[in-house]
C-alpha cells in the first residue's frame, strides 16, 4: 500500500513538472509602436477634354499652408569655442589661444608674447576674460591659464571635441585642469 502511494506521488509530481515545463512562462507580446503616417491631401483630377463635370454645390476651401517659424538651432560648442579662441588671439599680448567649453564654463589656454610678465600677466588674463564674455553671452565662468603644459592639454581636448569625440570623454581631464588653474575651487 505504501509502495503504491509513493509511486502515485512520484507519478503526480512528474506530471505536474511536465505540464509546468510545457506551458511555462510565456513572454508577453507587446504591441508595436504606432507610427505617424502623414495624410496626403486629396486632389481632384482635372477633367479631360470633352467631359463635363457637375458644378460643386459649395466652394471647397483649401487650407492655406502655414510655414513654421524658423527653428534656431544651437551652435555647436566647438564652433563657439573656435570663435572665442579667434577673438582672444586678436589681443596684442596673445600669440595664440585655445578654448574648451563645458556647460557655461570656458577654459582658455593662452600663449602670451615674450614681453608679458608679472602683474601685466594678470591684466592680460582679465582682458581675456572680458573678451570671452563679450564674444559669447552664454559663458558665465571663465578660467584662463598661460601655463604651456595646460595650454597643450586644453588644445588636445579642443581638437578631440572638434573631431567629434564626446565632451564626457574628457570630463576627468577638464576637472584636473580646472583644479590646477584655480586650486581653491
Amino acid at each position: 500500500m505504501k509502495k503504491a502511494r509513493n509511486i502515485l506521488l512520484i507519478l503526480l509530481t512528474l506530471i505536474m513538472a511536465l505540464s509546468i515545463s510545457l506551458t511555462g512562462c510565456k513572454t508577453t507580446k507587446k504591441p508595436s509602436p504606432t507610427r505617424y503616417t502623414p495624410t496626403t491631401p486629396r486632389t481632384t483630377p482635372a477633367p479631360s477634354p470633352g467631359m463635363t463635370t457637375p458644378a460643386p454645390s459649395r466652394t471647397p476651401t483649401t487650407p492655406t499652408p502655414t510655414t513654421p517659424a524658423p527653428v534656431k538651432r544651437p551652435v555647436p560648442q566647438s564652433t563657439r569655442a573656435a570663435k572665442i579662441a579667434s577673438n582672444v588671439a586678436k589681443l596684442p599680448e596673445v600669440n595664440k589661444a585655445t578654448v574648451v567649453i563645458s556647460g557655461n564654463t570656458a577654459i582658455v589656454g593662452i600663449d602670451m608674447k615674450a614681453n608679458v610678465q608679472g602683474t601685466h600677466e594678470t591684466q592680460v588674463k582679465k582682458k581675456v576674460e572680458k573678451t570671452v564674455r563679450d564674444t559669447d553671452k552664454g559663458i558665465k565662468n571663465v578660467s584662463v591659464t598661460s601655463d604651456p603644459d595646460l595650454y597643450t592639454r586644453i588644445n588636445n581636448i579642443a581638437k578631440g571635441i572638434a573631431a567629434g569625440r564626446p565632451l564626457s570623454e574628457f570630463t576627468k581631464q577638464i576637472t584636473e585642469i580646472l583644479k590646477r588653474i584655480t586650486p581653491s575651487a
